[in-house]
């Protein structure tokens, strides 16, 4: 019912739609580490880097179990090959980290600079695509993502002053994470089940931060994971930003060129500053605003022109199964 209803559809209005949702996901968990403190000793200690990234994508692969059947998951999943295998977990462990780099990058900086500053990702997605896959990058695409190039130097650089603080190099870092994701997931799209690829980059990302919790703090660690008002937040949160947005996400690379959705991410770091006004009380500065403004010139101006063919239907490379 959902492949049904997702293939008619645009794809460009599924990835407007899926960053649209992902964009939510930030100053959301800016919110929760800003307001903890204010609200009990409890619910500070509940909302903890593993915690909240550990029940979020725990949340996350039990939503997607039960909607779409463990069996069907479980079968998909028998069905790969060991290389298939060993590609799915470098998979789920880069979006952990992904995801690992982004909160941390949140206690050091704002969640308007970090919407920004991730505007770098896609750039360098439709980069190393045409690189290993294709169709080389028109002239007016290279001056656009030149624009935003500058963009992001001034919001780093002008913005504070010369003084490049720990979380924006978190954020640049994970754009280069971004990057190996969307071109991993790209790939895996052709040979796996989509409901399948979804729960396992969470359910393999939950265990990775379990992991991690486990070594670096102990069991005592997870003592106020199991916070009752924690997990329904966590619940929404994963239903609403992670599985419905990775849904339309996937359906929607798998069929567009690499370029194309960096252009039709144009509106997200709108959309982010928009959120991080209502929900975090953050009122963009001089620098922040020009930036914006010089990477949305950059994503229009790259839209500018004739589209070339590509060489291999994008239908054919990034096909998904149905779910």
């Amino acid at each position: 019912m959902f492949a049904r209803f997702a293939d008619s559809l645009p794809p460009q209005l599924l990835l407007v739609t899926s960053r649209a949702l992902q964009a939510l996901a930030t100053p959301i968990i800016a919110l929760l580490i800003s307001t903890a403190a204010g609200l009990g000793a409890e619910v500070q200690s509940a909302i903890s880097f593993c915690n909240v990234l550990f029940i979020g994508n725990l949340c996350a692969s039990l939503l997607v179990a039960s909607l779409f059947g463990p069996r069907r998951i479980a079968h998909e999943l028998r069905e790969l090959s060991a290389l298939h295998w060993l590609e799915v977990l470098v998979f789920a462990g880069l979006a952990a980290l992904l995801s690992t780099l982004i909160f941390l990058a949140l206690r050091t900086t704002s969640v308007t600079n970090a919407v920004l500053l991730a505007r770098l990702g896609p750039v360098l997605y439709a980069l190393a695509a045409a690189l290993l896959i294709g169709p080389a990058i028109r002239r007016n695409e290279w001056l656009g993502f030149g624009f935003i190039g500058v963009g992001l130097l001034c919001l780093v650089f002008v913005g504070s002053g010369f003084e490049v603080r720990q979380g924006d190099i978190l954020i640049l870092c994970s754009a280069v994470v971004y990057t190996l994701v969307t071109l991993l997931s790209r790939h895996l799209l052709g040979q796996t089940d989509l409901p399948a690829l979804v729960f396992a980059r969470n359910f393999f990302s939950t265990l990775i931060f379990c992991a991690i919790a486990l070594v670096l703090f102990g069991p005592h660690h997870f003592m106020d994971a199991f916070y009752g008002p924690l997990w329904v937040l966590m619940a929404v949160y994963a239903l609403v930003v992670i599985v419905a947005s990775q849904f339309l996400w996937y359906r929607s690379i798998g069929v567009l060129a690499p370029a194309s959705v960096a252009r039709w991410t144009v509106m997200t770091p709108a959309l982010a500053m928009s959120y991080a006004f209502f929900l975090n009380g953050e009122h963009p500065s001089a620098s922040q605003l020009v930036a914006l403004a010089l990477v949305s010139a950059g994503l229009l101006v790259s839209a500018l022109g004739r589209r070339n063919p590509p060489a291999v239907p994008e239908s054919a490379e990034g096909s998904v199964a149905a779910a």
